[in-house]
């Protein structure tokens, strides 16, 4: 097709040729289209459109001029525009895809949407990365970011209560990621760590999601895992209002309830010439969540090559999860070279979790053998209580301008970000046996069990009352972050450019905790309060008997109201835990970087250096215990570092349909707030300190990929890549030492260990069988597989082959799905194998530091979920979705595989409802 288009001249200039700039749609999906190429025939100019959809000629003879705009997938089509001895003029068109007809235009929705969105996205960044898009009604495939993002090649995610939290990108440590919302950092609400639990961003608010492997200058240096882009959505995304509606219901198998879910949105421009846009939505969602857990702990060699764990744990958790989250993006577009906005959005995640335990120490005295039984004489068990409510809030505020002047283009963002992690209920309650219980347990199977069991361990007289902790705590992050980026485009008939840009931060954290312990004045037991409740039937799966349960209010109500003075505070031990937690952090970044990306023919490459300088203060307290009480003194460091970072990207473009990249990145790590800052306990001789010396992770990568669309909706793509990482952070605990002066029997402290290595290849494959016949020509398959072989040096195991803290070695994914007509259904199954997740933790284990028996694995996790859903008319569909449709457990060991010390077991959860697009 040729469409005409009619020239305008404006703001005229003293130029001999005019500019041609435009915005290129995508028929199918009513959005404009990223990546496409506009040549213009019979001149070498050649310019591919950015997120926006946006490209621009400079300079171009003034006269009749036809532009083609090609995609893979897609028919050209041709643009006729006349261009002016001066000015600008705009020539804006749209493409179709290939099998569609002149007056058959076919409007795709649905997860096909999603799937040509994020091939897109895919292609034409100029990076290594994967992308998972949102659909056409306005949803993720999944509920939140973290479970979205399991889909993608060397993706894998860390789990809590059968829901993904924490993105793990090629094994890398979460908290080694670099996290961003529209480009702009976020905060972090939790105490200990850097990482985002990114569960707590609903996937309804989410336009894309775009996982970086190779940064480039412009990213934040702070990325060894990658970059994590969070994209909301603009009213500029569609070519026309939109409103998405859903509402669904929630149902977990163990905890045997239905929860509910819903949200809105609704994006369009207005004004005289659609120069304003606002984007608003809100989500809301509450489940509930029952899930039963059995630590077989610190298993020890109790008779000749029989190994037995020494104690066994029991949980029973009971958890309402809710989620609020909301978006409003405020856009003043009054032409094409200015862009005024603000975006804005709230999230918040609250657990409430009650968790009855039963914790069983075996040995404490001697182990009698017995083939595989081993009888333990001196045990003593307690049964506890732990009432947790905690609620995390993220919310950022970003007003920014992006101004086009010439061949110059300014960026200006201001970005405040809060983020908080209250829990204003931690109660724990204790009740403790004497210690003259025997009982026998069996080994030899998946899981030790008892094979007898004192039967006083079931009677709530035989446990009195040890203690009561009340505990409160507050953490709150406040982060401003101002940056501008200056690029200028070299007119060349290309899209080669220079870009230059500074940025600072400013992060202030703070965490107060405080901790009551109460403790009795005299004799009660579990069973005088009156809190006892029914054992707990079937506790997983009858393999073990819990015992009864315990109502949390009712001894709380029998110890603070009804009997007033049956306890006293501890007030050495609530003065000693109101200070030893406490801290607060201030640090300051201070960023800049110049890079040029250089098109010559079919290569482009990127290059250029960034620079970071980070200044941080870190305060804590520092605490003693002696015969003659707790003191404690404030303890404050200063630390600075400074590094240079250069990089080097390639991209080989031999033909649209292929792309080759080559990528050298430079990235740091800074340790996590837990371990830098300086607090220091000290108890009985033992020690356990902050150290403020840790040096940041340095990380140097090289990546290689090849990129294959041979439409629109297939992928392959093949990818290797090689990290070399300096100073990663593990625990040391050292015998016989001093700190600050005071004498040790032992100090456990975070320590830099030497360097670690990953090498790894990544394949991925996405492709609609097209070619069979009807109707099975809706089905389509989505697969990808990454092996990593890793290593990492740790002071006394230099010759045993460790891998990388917390790295698989092999990590899988796919789907097989279908799509036709009104319904679309789809399988799916992830995949990841066993991985290192503590060294050394066995109480030996600092005498023999060489003894690999000790080290702490997490087994190999194989997932399989389900979805359906039926378009009843156009834009509405109802759907059903299954997830943990083999219930699968999550798995700990020690040392070796059958010696397993938790195994956490989750139902499957059910999904149903109805959305809407409007």
């Amino acid at each position: 097709m040729r469409a005409a288009i009619l020239a305008s001249t404006c703001i005229p200039g003293a130029a001999y040729a005019g500019d041609v700039s435009g915005t290129i749609i995508d028929i199918a999906l009513e959005r404009p289209v990223r990546g496409a190429t506009v040549t213009m025939d019979g001149t070498a100019m050649s310019a591919a459109t950015d997120e926006q959809g946006r490209y621009v000629f400079y300079d171009v003879t003034a006269g009749v001029h036809t532009l083609t705009v090609s995609q893979p997938g897609y028919r050209s089509e041709t643009l006729t525009v006349t261009v002016p001895e001066t000015g600008k003029v705009t020539a804006n068109g749209s493409i179709a895809l290939a099998n569609t007809f002149d007056g058959n235009t076919i409007l795709v929705t649905g997860a096909r949407a999603s799937r040509l969105l994020a091939i897109q996205r895919k292609r034409a960044m100029p990076v290594v990365a994967d992308v998972v898009s949102s659909d056409g009604i306005g949803k993720l495939p999944d509920y939140n970011t973290a479970e979205a993002l399991q889909r993608l090649p060397g993706i894998s995610v860390e789990i809590d209560q059968s829901e993904p939290r924490y993105v793990v990108i090629r094994g890398v440590d979460p908290n080694l990621n670099l996290v961003t919302i529209d480009g702009n950092v976020v905060g972090i609400p939790e105490a200990e760590g850097r990482r985002v639990a990114l569960d707590t961003i609903p996937s309804d608010l989410v336009g894309a999601i775009e996982v970086v492997k190779t940064v480039t200058p412009d990213y934040d240096a702070n990325a060894i895992g990658g970059a994590i882009n969070i994209v909301t959505p603009s009213a500029y995304d569609h070519s026309r209002p939109f409103t998405y509606v859903s509402a669904r219901g929630i149902y977990g198998s163990r905890a045997d309830k239905t929860g509910f879910g819903a949200s809105a949105m609704h994006g369009q421009t207005f004004g005289s010439d659609s120069q304003f846009g606002i984007v608003a939505g809100a989500s809301y969602s509450k489940r509930f969540i029952d899930s039963q857990l059995v630590d077989p702990l610190n298993w020890e060699e109790v008779g000749e090559g029989l190994w037995a764990p020494t104690g066994i744990r029991m949980f029973n958790y009971s958890i309402m999860r809710e989620r609020i989250g909301g978006i409003v993006n405020l856009e003043w577009r009054p032409d094409n070279d200015l862009r005024v906005y603000v975006n804005t959005i709230y999230n918040e995640f609250t657990d409430h979790e009650g968790r009855d335990q039963f914790d069983y120490d075996l040995y404490r005295g001697t182990a009698i053998i017995s083939g595989r039984e081993i009888t333990y004489d001196k045990g003593r068990a307690s049964r506890e209580f732990r009432q947790n409510n905690q609620t995390q809030k993220l919310y950022n505020i970003s007003p920014g301008v992006d101004w086009r002047f010439g061949t110059f283009e300014l960026k200006l963002n201001y970005t405040y970000a809060h983020a908080q992690e209250h829990t204003p209920v931690r109660d724990d309650i204790e009740f403790r046996s004497a210690g003259n219980k025997v009982s026998t347990i069996l080994t030899g199977s998946s899981m030790p069990t008892f094979s007898s069991i004192d039967e006083s361990l079931y009677d709530p007289s035989a446990f009195p009352l040890r203690r009561i902790r009340l505990r409160r705590e507050a953490i709150d992050e406040d982060l401003h972050a101002i940056k501008a980026d200056l690029k200028a485009d070299f007119a060349d008939g290309t899209d080669s450019f220079a870009k230059v840009g500074v940025k600072f931060t400013d992060r202030i954290k703070d965490r107060d905790n405080y901790q009551e312990q109460w403790t009795p004045d005299g004799d009660v037991t579990f069973a005088d309060t009156g809190a006892v409740l029914d054992p707990i039937a079937g506790f997983f799966g009858g393999k073990y008997d819990f015992g009864p349960a315990m109502d949390y209010r009712g001894v709380l109500d029998y110890t603070f109201v009804q009997n007033p003075g049956l306890l006293e505070l501890d007030e050495e031990k609530t003065a000693i835990n109101d200070k030893a937690s406490d801290y607060h952090i201030n640090e300051k970044i201070y960023a800049g970087y110049g890079m040029a990306s250089l098109d010559f023919g079919a290569f482009n490459v990127i290059g250029g250096v960034r620079v970071e300088h980070t200044v941080g203060q870190y305060d804590a307290f520092f605490l003693q215990t002696t015969e003659e009480g707790t003191s404690i003194a404030p303890l404050a460091f200063k630390k600075e570092y400074t590094h240079v970072l250069p990089s080097v990207t390639v991209n080989y473009r031999p033909n649209q349909e292929m792309v080759f990249r080559a990528a050298w990145t430079n990235t740091i790590g800074r340790p996590n707030y837990s371990d830098v800052v300086p607090a220091f306990e000290e108890e009985d001789g033992d020690g356990e300190a902050g150290n403020p010396n840790l040096k940041p992770y340095t990380s140097m990568g090289l990546d290689l990929s090849a990129e294959y669309y041979p439409d629109a909706d297939t992928v392959f793509a093949l990818a290797a890549f090689y990290k070399h990482i300096k100073n990663p952070v593990y625990v040391q605990k050292i015998n016989n030492t001093a700190f600050a002066g005071i004498e040790l029997t032992s100090l456990s402290q975070p320590q830099n260990a030497d360097s670690g290595n990953l090498f790894g290849v990544e394949a991925n494959m996405t492709a609609r069988l097209a070619f069979l016949p009807a109707p099975l020509d809706g089905f389509g398959i989505s697969a990808n597989v990454t092996y990593v072989d890793s290593s990492v040096n740790v002071p006394g195991r230099q010759d045993d082959d460790l891998p990388f803290f917390r790295q698989s070695k092999w990590l899988a994914g796919g789907a097989l799905f279908y799509e036709k007509g009104p319904l679309e259904a789809r399988f799916a199954v992830s995949y990841r194998s066993s991985y290192l997740s503590g060294v050394g933790s066995g109480k030996d284990y600092y005498e023999n530091p060489s003894n690999a028996d000790f080290d702490d694995y997490t087994k190999g996790r194989t997932v399989l979920d389900a979805r359906i859903g039926y378009r009843i008319v156009e834009g509405v569909e109802i759907f059903g979705s299954v997830s943990n449709i083999g219930e699968t457990p999550l798995i700990g060991y020690q040392g070796r595989s059958n010696r397993i010390t938790s195994r956490e077991e989750y139902g499957l959860n059910a999904d149903f409802g109805i959305s809407a697009k409007f």
